[in-house]
């Protein structure tokens, strides 16, 4: 007979709702957002950090909440940010790749065409 954790601890286990959801959101675009304005590389360590959290406590909370990884929640979102610099500005796309949070280039070209199959400059073109 198997026992859950919390059962051998009499401890329940806790239920996350909405309203955690938004909390993840709000203080992941704020942080994002610092990252952006201090052209500086997203990290989920550091994000944990700036929640004063450990990574570990705020990787399985996200993992709860969005069900994925923080490094890939965040990566979502670094990205819907460079496609929409990459819509309405006309920043070189070494520049959007800074701006948005990625630590170089290759790394934002890399996930960029992971996810779309195109490049950036590919994906700019084809969004006039």
């Amino acid at each position: 007979m198997t026992t859950s954790f919390f059962a051998a601890t009499g401890r329940r286990p806790r239920i996350l709702t909405h309203v955690h959801r938004q909390r993840l959101e709000r203080s992941s675009d704020h942080y994002l957002q610092l990252c952006y304005r201090q052209k500086t590389a997203v990290r989920a360590s550091e994000l944990a950090s700036f929640l004063n959290v450990t990574p570990e406590y705020l990787s399985g909370l996200a993992r709860r909440l969005t069900g994925q990884t923080l490094r890939d929640f965040l990566r979502a979102k670094q990205l819907q940010y460079a496609e929409q610099l990459l819509r309405v500005t006309p920043l070189p796309v070494d520049e959007i790749a800074l701006c948005s949070g990625f630590g170089t280039p290759g790394t934002f070209y890399r996930c960029f065409y992971a996810k779309h199959a195109m490049t950036p400059g590919a994906f700019r073109e084809l969004k006039k």
